[in-house]
């Protein structure tokens, strides 16, 4: 509370100093100029109490659990994948395919790896060629079925 107290002190002498030098204020060129200065003055007087303020520790732990943390970046390594997959796909002529990839993080060594991948595809696409495609460009097996089964 003290720090409340100092700071809304510091802010109106402050005011109270900028208000009786801008009525000193020169005329013509110099008034924008003094203006300026007067209001870099009143900003830093702002400011210039925070200097010592250390009440807030922003840390993410206290926001999200290991857990919540874990989740969410193995949900966005997935989601990632998804994406990259579903690119692959549709360069090489596969449109309307429906991705969906599982991964697992490794936090000790920071590996990512993906545990299963599976894609649906539109009837009338090879399945087949598809799987081959993931093997050859992305080095991964995947389950590949028709949209619907």
């Amino acid at each position: 509370m003290d720090f409340l107290k100092e700071w809304t002190f510091c802010v109106c002498c402050s005011l109270v100093a900028a208000m009786i030098l801008s009525l000193l204020a020169p005329g013509g060129r110099m008034k924008r100029f003094y203006k300026v200065l007067l209001s870099l003055f009143i900003f830093l007087s702002f400011l210039y109490p925070l200097r010592d303020f250390k009440g807030i520790s922003l840390n993410a732990a206290h926001f999200f659990s290991q857990e919540e943390a874990e989740a969410s970046q193995e949900n966005s390594f997935q989601q990632l994948a998804d994406r990259q997959i579903a690119t692959l796909l549709t360069e090489n002529g596969v449109v309307g395919a429906s991705v969906t990839c599982r991964a697992e993080v490794d936090y000790d060594t920071g590996e990512v790896w993906l545990q299963e991948v599976q894609v649906a595809v539109p009837d009338g696409v090879d399945t087949d060629f598809v799987q081959r495609l993931l093997q050859e460009q992305l080095g991964i097996e995947a389950r590949v079925i028709h949209l619907g089964e």
